[in-house]
């Protein structure tokens, strides 16, 4: 009973300091306004890059506070740390935090962002969608109404957390998803159910050989013809001085496009995605099931 209300203390202090922090943040942006609407003049002669390198600079201190809660390594289904003795790579928790995050690093505007990637994922009404490791539901969200009332969108998540958030996103926006607490290297579905797998800032939260085991299952569940479309950060062009919060390292496409080709893809196209550094792969399985 002492260690259940003991973990239950934690989570309380947990939310309670990610909403003090978010209001700190919000007080921050109003003083900002204030400042500018006082000394408008004067601020605004300064230069767009000014008011730019302010909001970086608050957007990097509120990600460098946030940080250090979401980079445990959990397995999903318990509160236990340890997720690469199990092999799925890292899980986020905290999901209230993490859509904080999300609303900081894009100023406002995640769901444009989201979007903005969809775009490479070309769409269809009446399309299945796979979103692995959909966090809180904002891609999955955004992809439910471009394929419309014939279409299906289905989440996947290892955190209960993210999971339960995203139920309640896609209720709020009044839209049908589905959202199951899953890994990417056990997708609970049958073969060939999707017509595209999308997996989105998730590969480098995965080892090697936990993507090899991710790819196959994307092949799997895809049906013939199906695509595959993975968006992850690159390699800078330039060492950058700002924290480096994405630890487990960038990602390579032009190495993913040869794990994907070994596993039976076929690559349509590698390039940048034209925002916040990063790069894509487009795929596709076979046109007919071998015999």
């Amino acid at each position: 009973m002492h260690q259940f209300g003991h973990q239950a203390g934690n989570g309380q202090h947990s939310r309670k300091g990610v909403i003090v922090l978010a209001v700190l943040v919000k007080l921050s942006l109003v003083a900002g306004f204030l400042l500018m609407l006082q000394f408008g003049a004067g601020y605004l002669n300064a230069g767009a890059w000014t008011g730019a390198l302010h909001g970086l600079i608050l957007a990097a201190v509120v990600a460098v506070a946030l940080w250090g809660g979401f980079r445990h390594m959990r397995p999903a289904g318990n509160g236990t740390h340890g997720a690469g003795d199990r092999g799925i790579g890292i899980v986020l928790h905290r999901a209230a935090g993490y859509d904080l995050l999300a609303r900081v690093l894009t100023f406002g505007r995640e769901g444009q962002f989201r979007q903005f990637m969809l775009r490479l994922a070309g769409l269809q009404p009446g399309e299945a969608v796979l979103d692995v490791a959909c966090g809180t539901g904002t891609l999955a969200i955004a992809a439910r109404r471009l394929v419309g009332a014939a279409g299906r969108v289905t989440g996947v998540d290892a955190s209960a957390e993210m999971v339960e958030r995203a139920r309640l996103k896609a209720a709020r926006a009044g839209l049908d998803l589905t959202f199951v607490q899953a890994t990417a290297q056990e997708l609970p579905f049958k073969d060939g159910q999707f017509d595209i797998v999308i997996g989105t800032l998730m590969l480098h939260h995965l080892s090697k050989p936990a993507r090899s085991t991710f790819f196959r299952e994307a092949e799997r569940v895809l049906k013939p013809g199906g695509r595959l479309l993975l968006i992850d950060f690159g390699r800078p062009a330039r060492k950058s001085r700002l924290p480096r919060l994405h630890r487990h390292g960038h990602i390579d496409m032009n190495a993913i496009g040869a794990l994907l080709a070994e596993t039976g893809f076929k690559i349509d196209d590698i390039g940048a995605v034209g925002t916040m550094n990063l790069d894509y792969v487009r795929a596709k399985t076979d046109e007919v099931l071998p015999a």
